[in-house]
């Protein structure tokens, strides 16, 4: 109270005493669980306590450390630190689950480093750390959980568009060959996302149901991409009572092989259009007659407008001439999705997918100049998606761990079971089966709760 201007110092201070406060008891509660087990008589059955270490954690209240026992089978021979298998700590593991957690979700939002920093201020992590637990990953899915009833609308939107990020190298480094300054290292990273239309909350609009898919597939891949929004829609909606999908995109050929799996109407993207029109009227130095080709267009004078293409394309020089030829060749190509786009065709909408790119992949993977490698990309990406589609990294950790798992189904006894087997063996517990009937106070209902996870790796 010295200097009251600086209670901002005191709050910064109190802070510390309590991630230290909060470590100490974390370790203090594993301390005891590793006493229980050296002490359960189902452990004495089985193992023989061999040595005991002191592991040490970082958590994201900061360092933690305890005494973990190892103890060998009496029977195999084999040795294993069973505290640590029933906590899920994995074999030279030095970051604990939940700072895991906030790595995972850090990295999706920020650069690796910074993610390190922020996730544990106390003890920073690495880049390099955060980077290796992004590409150790395997089971990351594109969607978390369906609702369990199915939607009934009558329309639903789909819109794709695709990012280009930067490769460091391709195999391995050194590999990237470069002409007239431009490498070959260009990737593309694709986004898809459905959703049921505009929802309006006061002044802001936003997107209903919205979902978000990622592909980072190149050739017949791609259909790898369209079969999990397929796979996706069937699940959440009835199909029954779809009437019609609109996908809205730029026409790319990738995006065109997902119009004909899910059966969808195509609606060209009016960015594109516009783009392309202003293209044609500024090759041929008409500027003035844009607004009369939209009337063309508008009205289906396809007609009209070719004919107005050839005899421009005649009289001007090559460059510009080249460039009326390929601007008139994307609406061309196109022609069906420019004409639902200026149709006004019932419940066609704005298009949006520039604005999602940016803010879901570029932001974090191109905004800034970033060099990736194919399966830190890939990764990235997925991982991305994942924190944007609401998925909890807890879960995501937990399908990893299921995942590793190759061990046979295992039963775990429940508390009343391990009950009834001390019972059983009181002859030679009796004490023990005494403790478990009296009083339970803290330490009593720690070991009952325990006993089940005992069980499951003694037996």
């Amino acid at each position: 109270m010295k200097n009251p201007l600086n209670w901002t110092d005191q709050i910064l201070g109190i802070q510390q005493i309590l991630r230290k406060f909060g470590a100490a008891v974390i370790s203090e509660l594993l301390e005891e669980c590793n006493t229980i087990l050296e002490n359960s008589i189902k452990r004495r059955a089985f193992w023989r306590i061999k040595d005991r270490t002191k592991k040490h954690l970082l958590t994201s209240v900061g360092m933690i450390g305890f005494t973990h026992t190892r103890f060998e089978h009496k029977e195999t021979g084999k040795t294993a630190y069973l505290l640590d298998q029933i906590l899920g700590i994995q074999p030279h593991a030095r970051i604990s689950r939940d700072l895991e957690c906030r790595l995972l979700e850090e990295a999706a939002q920020s650069s690796y480093r910074k993610a390190g920093y922020t996730a544990s201020e106390q003890d920073p992590v690495s880049g390099q750390t955060v980077m290796r637990h992004v590409h150790c990953l395997k089971c990351i899915r594109q969607t978390n959980g369906q609702d369990q009833e199915k939607r009934r609308v009558k329309q639903l939107y789909v819109e794709a568009d695709e990012d280009h990020i930067a490769l460091q190298f391709h195999e391995k480094k050194g590999d990237i060959k470069r002409f007239k300054g431009h490498g070959d290292n260009g990737r593309i990273i694709k986004l898809v996302y459905v959703h049921e239309g505009i929802e309006t909350e006061g002044k802001r609009r936003s997107l209903k149901h919205r979902k978000y898919f990622v592909g980072y597939y190149t050739g017949e891949e791609n259909k790898r991409l369209w079969e999990e929004v397929k796979e996706y829609i069937e699940e959440t909606y009835d199909t029954d009572s779809l009437e019609t999908i609109y996908f809205q995109s730029d026409g790319g050929g990738w995006m065109k092989k997902g119009m004909e799996l899910l059966g969808a109407d195509f609606v060209l993207d009016e960015f594109h259009l516009k783009k392309y029109v202003k293209r044609m009227v500024r090759s041929t130095g008409e500027p003035e007659r844009e607004a009369e080709v939209n009337e063309w267009i508008k009205e289906g004078k396809k007609k009209e407008l070719e004919e107005w293409e050839k005899e421009k394309a005649a009289v001007l020089e090559e460059k510009e001439g080249k460039k009326l030829e390929n601007s008139y060749g994307y609406i061309k190509r196109n022609w069906k999705g420019v004409r639902n786009r200026v149709g006004k065709k019932a419940g066609v909408l704005g298009s949006s997918t520039e604005s999602h790119v940016s803010h879901v992949i570029s932001a974090r993977m191109s905004s800034r100049p970033m060099g990736w490698s194919k399966e830190g990309a890939k990764k990235l990406s997925f991982l991305r998606i994942y924190w944007k589609n609401g998925g909890k990294m807890e879960q995501l950790l937990s399908e990893e761990r299921k995942c590793e798992e190759k061990r046979g189904e295992e039963k775990i006894l429940s508390a009343a079971e391990l009950i009834h087997w001390e019972k059983q063996t009181k002859k030679h517990n009796g004490k023990y089966v005494d403790a478990v009937q009296a009083r339970l106070n803290n330490y009593r209902l720690a070991k009952l709760y325990l006993y089940p996870a005992i069980n499951k790796i003694c037996g």
